[in-house]
């Protein structure tokens, strides 16, 4: 018998006690067995007394038990998600790293973002690109739009030929620890210029991506890409798809541009401060980029 089913089929009265048999005569089934009644105590004159307190109590661990039990689950599930995609959780070594060499990139003479006539000038090239994406020729623009909004590799794996390769696990790791330092240092440098989103300076802009909560300058998406490819071709400069690389992230940055978040001013200052960090990334990532490495030699 469950405990609220107890306190449907008897009858209760509030003591200071806690909860107490109205009727003492009547010795609920399964008193003493605790293994039934976790919390149910017979009173010391042979009437039997529940705790409120107790049967609380029991509800909570029962409660604590499934949020555990879901919080295991769901750390489980994020764990397994990040091996099978080739990622990690968190590059904390190489983030402690950086962090160690903050004046390295925290204030570099990145190109300011242009003035507020200029940027409406870009808004007119992204009204029409606004247009075009809407035409069936842009079906694949579109399809990439969509898949480039996620944290995914495909964009840099399939120009290097291993998309669907196996055996080049220390390269996604690689890739994805520059996606999770460049991110950080490109929302300082947002932060430091503090440039509005496109749509709102020209309203007539439909973004066909959620906007985003940061501002607008550089653009993360170019950072990103671009330092993937500088420090992918430092690391194997020989490699024949080092230039079809960089044409990639080309194509990811503009992209950005057709979907109506960003300007080409803020696709050219990802660019720019790829190539400014990425000393200081090969220094961060030497550990890594030297795994990577081995699996192309």
């Amino acid at each position: 018998m469950e405990h609220d089913e107890l306190l449907k089929t008897h009858n209760f009265i509030v003591t200071t006690k806690g909860l107490e048999l109205k009727d003492k005569s009547i010795q609920p089934t399964g008193v003493g067995d605790t293994a039934q009644f976790d919390g149910l105590n017979p009173g010391a004159g042979g009437g039997g007394s529940l705790s409120l307190l107790a049967l609380n109590r029991n509800r909570n661990r029962n409660r604590n038990r499934n949020r555990n039990r879901n919080r295991n689950r769901n750390r489980n599930r994020s764990f397994m998600d990040a091996v099978s995609t080739g990622g990690i959780l968190e590059p904390w070594e190489e983030r402690d790293a950086l962090h160690q060499r903050r004046s390295e990139w925290v204030a570099l003479p990145l190109t300011p973002p242009p003035t507020l006539q200029t940027l409406r000038r870009q808004c007119v090239d992204l009204l029409e690109k606004q247009y075009l994406l809407q035409q069936p020729d842009q079906e694949m623009r579109r399809a990439e739009i969509d898949r480039e909004s996620q944290l995914e590799l495909s964009g840099y794996l399939r120009p290097l030929g291993i998309e669907n390769t196996g055996g080049y696990g220390a390269t996604e790791a690689l890739f994805h620890v520059i996606l999770a330092l460049t991110d950080e240092i490109g929302l300082r440098y947002k932060d430091r210029f503090n440039v509005l989103r496109p749509n709102q300076i020209e309203p007539r802009l439909r973004p066909v991506l959620p906007f985003p909560g940061h501002a607008s300058f550089p653009s993360n998406h170019s950072y990103q890409s671009f330092s993937i490819a500088f420090l992918f071709s430092r690391m194997l400069p020989e490699h024949p798809a080092s230039s079809e690389l960089f044409q990639s992230a080309r194509r990811i940055a503009e992209n950005r541009e057709w979907a109506g978040v960003h300007y080409a001013a803020d696709t050219q200052a990802g660019y720019e401060l790829a190539r400014m960090t990425a000393p200081v990334l090969e220094k961060v990532c030497e550990t890594k980029m030297y795994e990577a490495l081995s699996e192309w030699i």
